[in-house]
């Protein structure tokens, strides 16, 4: 579910959260490992504005392998706003599901979400869609960025996006993602995201993420019945064993260290 999308056979990966920017040269389904690079940022207040400084002196100093390549853009799940939303038939048409994704989001989010980018998967025909939006200005200053160092953005995406297309392949009925201040829960069946649950994590995580997928099967019963839950772990300093029904997704690195496992997932 990207908020901006082209092609190229050469990419420049970028993803930016709170405490670190992690980067890498992608030729389709490798990484260049002498291309990866990381920032780390301290910004435990979670606001974007310091990632979006990282990006720019990253972009500024980046090698020549890098020059102008097109750029791809993983953003922390802490700058997205993300909720499934009904089914609608104003999303068959361009100008009326613009406006229903901005109704939804004002009524969940109050009037601060009408000047959001927001966009939505593209599920079935009557079936509910995961949505997501994010401040127009943090989409806008990343594509300014980008441009002023001669980089086209071709994708600009949440990172729960990107982590389920590193888990699909294994077909779980629900996954979770944990990174530094934030952890999202999801459900998935028929190869799509039904359901979604996000929370701030600032204490002992484990406990907090068991906790709230126990809140979250009482809302919704028929997700006890899932025996496995697939966890992506983004945050370095959670470490330690997994709660159940939590279990350590495999996730395709491409020879990166683990502190590149959000650029390492890009290359699906």
């Amino acid at each position: 579910m990207s908020l901006i999308e082209l092609f190229s056979n050469k990419t420049l990966c970028v993803a930016l959260a709170p405490d670190q920017l992690t980067a890498a040269v992608r030729g389709g389904a490798s990484f260049a490992p002498d291309s990866a690079a990381r920032i780390a940022l301290d910004h435990p207040e979670g606001h974007w504005q310091g990632a979006l400084a990282a990006l720019d002196g990253y972009l500024q100093q980046a090698g020549a392998q890098a020059k102008g390549l097109p750029l791809s853009v993983s953003l922390s799940n802490r700058w997205c706003h993300l909720t499934m939303l009904p089914w609608s038939d104003a999303l068959l048409a361009v100008d009326t599901s613009a406006r229903f994704l901005e109704a939804q989001f004002a009524g969940l989010f109050g009037d601060a979400a009408r000047s959001w980018i927001v966009t939505c998967d593209d599920a079935p025909f009557g079936q509910p869609r995961l949505a997501c939006a994010i401040e127009r200005e943090l989409l806008e200053s990343v594509q300014a960025i980008a441009a002023k160092h001669g980089h086209q953005c071709v994708a600009v995406e949440p990172a729960l996006s990107i982590a389920w297309r590193a888990v699909a392949p294994s077909r779980p009925a629900a996954f979770a993602l944990l990174e530094r201040g934030r952890m999202v829960l999801a459900s998935a069946e028929n190869g799509r995201i039904t359901g979604v649950h996000a929370q701030a994590c600032r204490g002992n995580w484990q406990a907090e993420l068991a906790q709230a997928w126990q809140r979250w099967t009482l809302r919704v019963p028929q997700l006890a019945a899932i025996g496995q839950v697939a966890l992506v772990k983004l945050d370095e300093a959670a470490n330690g064993a997994l709660p159940e029904p939590f279990h350590a997704a495999r996730l395709p690195l491409h020879a990166l260290a683990p502190a590149y496992a959000a650029v390492s997932m890009m290359g699906r």
